[in-house]
């Protein structure tokens, strides 16, 4: 497909969420939403974090054929439709999307233009950021779990950014991608 892609991956609580909105709202790049059948967590909206669906619903909109890429993890479905790609790249030309490492080498083959930003935190930091976002221990063990292999990852992504300090972490990582897609500011710009 036509256009350019930022894919933003990490582990649980990298925060690569927090820091693709805030350059999503820097760079006015729209984030394409997934849909999933996993549980809506508490302080989540539907249609912000994700479309929240049931997995009849999701097998439906599979066997249709709605889906560029689907992963599984822990029993819970994930995808994203082509409909919504196409439709956020004729509006914008661009746009973010939040993935796993598998729905990353998916993208990779689909659009001509990606850009892969591997967030990172230590253990511990997430641990403490998933935490304090109110997940259930069973939850975090099961993010744990997938850790190690996800943060083996990195050698395969375009740019890798520690995420400790979120606004130096955009600040950083906001240059870096107006480089990707061209895009100049004037000096005095307070961006």
């Amino acid at each position: 497909m036509d256009g350019r892609a930022l894919l933003f991956v990490g582990p649980d609580g990298s925060g690569r969420f927090t820091l693709a909105e805030a350059i999503g709202i820097t760079l006015h790049i729209p984030r394409v939403v997934s849909y999933t059948t996993r549980e809506k967590r508490t302080k989540e909206t539907e249609g912000k974090e994700y479309h929240y669906i049931t997995e009849s619903e999701f097998k439906q909109m599979e066997q249709n054929e709605e889906f560029i890429e689907v992963v599984q993890a822990d029993g819970i479905c994930y995808g994203i439709t082509k409909v919504d790609c196409e439709r956020l790249l004729k509006e914008n030309g661009s746009f973010f999307a939040i993935l796993s490492p598998e729905g990353c080498e998916i993208f990779k083959k689909l659009f001509d233009k990606t850009l892969t930003i591997f967030v990172q935190a230590d253990k511990e930091t997430v641990t403490q950021r998933q935490i304090q976002r109110g997940d259930d221990p069973q939850t975090i063990e099961r993010h744990l779990s997938h850790y190690d292999e996800i943060m083996d990852y990195q050698s395969s992504c375009d740019i890798v950014i520690p995420n400790y300090d979120l606004a130096s972490t955009a600040q950083e990582l906001t240059t870096r991608i107006e480089t990707f897609l061209g895009i100049t500011h004037h000096p005095d710009s307070k961006y």
